[in-house]
């Protein structure tokens, strides 16, 4: 039996990064991409690329070219072969082409579909996704909130479905955090910072963060608030802080050391910025099973974490069922979980409730050292429990069912 692994690109999100850390360890002879977009590091000699497409090519066709990818990706695989999938286009190119090759087709769902597809994304993509899936050999979910939305809302057997939760090399992450920063953010650090780390993207309601932070500055008008990564949201962001009063830093050159909000945009290493800052603040509005909560875990920061219907729940209370939503700040094992927000973007209009728990909860937490180091201690250990080995353990498992 050969192995091949397929996944839309290698961009910059966090399923291309833990799809090229399996790679890696993984017994693949070929690493075949839909696109022609690599910014994850992999072996060239089993890269493979369907098209020229790229992150600049549209959407909706490359939605459309999933037949061209299917014929491509069919000419290269056979009844022997196992071809294990990363994200919604692969997936269904994946099951499509098995039923010319004959090969097995694995898919794995890094997200919530009901979350993540709405719109005219949700048009073309949900009955894609309602259609195909059930069709595959076996569908791999990376956190049990993502299996209950595959079964309940796109029709797949319970049966088919496994689940294996992502996988980090926590110790090379706590290695790069002690990295130093330069001298204008360490002086940045000198403040209170307040931090959050992912794509500047609607899952991740940032927007909700900037309203919350305006709260929380009246109560420490020291405090800082870092978001570290780019995304489509970038200028919408800067607007909002510009609109609320909050000055802030979007540039690549030296931070001044008395902006309100700052956006570091895309690093290499974003580990640092976590690690050195008071309390890692995550408010999506829908996850599948979130690497940076578990990369900040990783780094030793303290986190607070809205309790969103797939992901943050098995990571900070994972004895508590992973269908309870927290109605109110929550004092969990590894961190504090919050409700979640409502994803309305109201601009500078007066906070939501959930957004006046979520400010004063912040308060009181950024200023109780005790709870913060207890939490900074708990949730180090328990990304532990996220290891990559144990990830690629339980990969290779269902790859030999």
């Amino acid at each position: 039996m050969a192995l091949k692994l397929l996944i839309n690109s290698l961009f910059r999100g966090g399923a291309e990064k833990q799809f090229a850390a399996l790679s890696a360890l993984l017994p693949a002879d070929a690493v075949i991409l839909l696109e022609n977009e690599i910014r994850q590091r992999t072996d060239p000699a089993t890269l493979r690329t369907l098209s020229s497409h790229t992150s600049g090519t549209p959407s909706a066709l490359k939605t459309a070219a999933i037949p061209l990818y299917a014929r491509r990706l069919s000419a290269l695989t056979g009844p022997s072969d196992t071809v294990l999938s990363f994200m919604e286009r692969a997936n269904i190119v994946n099951v499509i082409a098995a039923r010319s090759s004959g090969h097995r087709a694995v898919i794995c769902e890094r997200t919530r579909p009901s979350g993540e597809f709405s719109g005219l994304r949700g048009a073309l993509m949900r009955p894609l996704i309602k259609r195909y899936y059930p069709r595959a050999a076996l569908v791999v979910a990376n956190s049990e909130g993502v299996s209950k939305d595959l079964t309940d809302n796109f029709s797949v057997p319970a049966e088919k479905i496994r689940v294996v939760h992502n996988g980090y090399d926590t110790a090379g992450i706590a290695a790069l955090a002690g990295a130093p920063l330069d001298a204008a953010w360490s002086e940045v650090y000198k403040r209170p910072v307040l931090v959050t780390s992912g794509r500047l993207t609607a899952a991740k309601g940032q927007w909700h963060l900037l309203r919350i932070f305006k709260s929380v500055k009246t109560a420490s008008p020291d405090a800082a608030l870092v978001l570290v990564g780019d995304g489509e949201l970038k200028d919408q962001l800067t607007e909002l802080a510009a609109g609320l009063g909050l000055k802030a830093f979007t540039g690549a050159d030296a931070p001044p050391p008395d902006a309100d909000v700052y956006f570091t945009g895309f690093r290499e290493n974003p580990f640092p910025f976590l690690a050195k800052a008071r309390l890692f603040v995550f408010t999506s509005l829908w996850e599948g099973f979130p690497n940076s909560l578990v990369e900040a875990m990783a780094c030793g920061v303290p986190v607070m974490a809205a309790d969103c219907s797939s992901g943050p729940r098995e990571i900070i209370s994972p004895d508590t069922p992973f269908t309870r939503s927290a109605a109110r700040p929550e004092n969990a094992p590894y961190g504090m979980l919050m409700p979640v927000l409502s994803g309305a973007r109201r601009g500078s209009s007066p906070l939501e409730p959930a957004e006046e728990a979520w400010a004063a909860a912040l308060i009181g937490l950024m200023n109780d050292k005790t709870a913060l180091q207890c939490y900074a201690g708990a949730g180090a250990a328990r990304a532990a429990d996220f290891g990559l080995a144990k990830a690629v353990a339980g990969w290779e498992s269902i790859l030999t069912q």
